[in-house]
């Protein structure tokens, strides 16, 4: 399997598509299954007010990972209830229809699936369905396209189980079992960074990719990403957070994704490479996770997963309220003021710096990501 594990609002859905659309793999929409099954310790989830504590670690002492990763796992209940009751991998709009899909109940699971995909507009497939073969998708799937054994399968394992620990292999085996024997499994995560070790466990022998950007920018996307979010009426929450507070989580973030680099646990990909040199960084991607990397290949996943195609006719730059907003890079040096860009760099200089991003937002090369040594070019 191939996880993209983050960062937040650097990109991930456009890595996912990507991967998606190659003819090897099937990419499953954004689920963080870690979260639904663990109850996060709150030093892992309440930021600081700096980043200090990633951006200095002793370098003998790798404890630092490790500690802010320490999770509980949560009652059989309260998993299927993240899972399934119109938050998580069944994702229900508007709050009124959320509450519905929270007071179902779940005896009779065939019943409560009928009314929760009436709740949610959603279909499954019929159980007897074909396998999916990836050569045929070019998107992102989700529980659309589940058979319904399967699902129903998924469900009863998730309400009966007295192991939650093993739930995250199964929700990935799940996925497996909807696709041809030797299909190459793509998920997503975008603030998954935070519990490799986790995710290690569940899935052992997998590729984790992340990819990054300047956290300037990303402070700004997650901002209107989270503004439209709440106007939607989403099931999962969105704090709003000051642009400071933004930076300090991204630095966070981005402070450990490079640890995580330098140790070789995961390839990075910076998403203003992509945007410049799209073919080589894809190439680079793809023979990295052994993949046919041809150039007809890549040639039919620019074209699947490009600006103007998934936003139906936008150019870069033409902003929009969408959750593809502007795809565009720099933006941060006019939204910010003087005083706020050196601030925001006091705050993240250091992570910015680690993946090849100056003061000024021009890049330099970065041995952390790929392709990092043509920065510019």
């Amino acid at each position: 399997m191939i996880h993209v594990v983050g960062l937040y609002k650097c990109g991930t859905s456009w890595l996912l598509h990507m991967l998606a659309a190659h003819p090897e793999v099937v990419g499953w929409r954004e689920f963080d299954v870690l979260r639904a099954t663990y109850a996060l310790s709150r030093s892992l989830t309440t930021l600081p007010y700096t980043a200090l504590d990633y951006l200095n670690p002793r370098p003998d002492d790798d404890s630092w990972m490790k500690r802010r990763e320490a999770a509980t796992p949560r009652s059989s209940q309260m998993i299927f209830r993240e899972i399934f009751m119109g938050r998580g991998w069944i994702p229900i709009m508007g709050v009124e229809r959320q509450h519905k899909a929270e007071r179902l109940s779940t005896t009779d699971l065939e019943k409560f699936l009928d009314q929760l995909l009436e709740l949610s507009g959603y279909r499954v497939r019929p159980t007897d369905s074909g396998l999916i073969d990836p050569r045929r998708i070019t998107d992102r799937l989700g529980v659309q396209s589940f058979r319904r054994g399967d699902l129903l399968a998924l469900m009863e394992a998730v309400r009966d189980t007295s192991e939650p620990q093993q739930l995250p292999r199964q929700f990935f085996e799940c996925l497996r079992a909807q696709t041809l024997p030797g299909t190459k499994i793509a998920t997503k995560a975008a603030d998954q960074l935070l519990q490799i070790q986790a995710l290690k466990d569940a899935s052992p022998g997998s590729r984790i990719v992340a990819i990054v950007r300047d956290g300037r920018d990303a402070a700004i996307s997650a901002k209107h990403f989270e503004t439209l979010m709440r106007k939607r009426e989403a099931p999962w929450k969105t704090n709003q957070a000051s642009y400071l507070r933004r930076i300090v989580g991204w630095s966070m973030r981005a402070a450990k994704l490079a640890e995580h680099a330098r140790r070789g646990d995961i390839t990075v990909l910076r998403y203003e490479d992509l945007q410049q040199n799209f073919t080589t960084v894809c190439q680079a991607l793809f023979l990295d996770l052994g993949l046919d990397a041809s150039a007809d290949v890549i040639d039919s996943v620019q074209t699947a997963t490009d600006f103007a195609t998934v936003t139906k006719g936008r150019n870069p730059g033409q902003e929009a309220e969408h959750q593809i907003r502007k795809g565009s890079s720099g933006e941060w040096r006019e939204a910010l003021s003087n005083s706020q860009a050196r601030v925001a760099w006091r705050i993240a200089g250091k992570s910015l710096e680690a993946f090849g991003y100056r003061q000024d937002g021009s890049l330099e090369p970065s041995s952390l990501v790929l392709c990092g040594d043509s920065a510019g070019a």
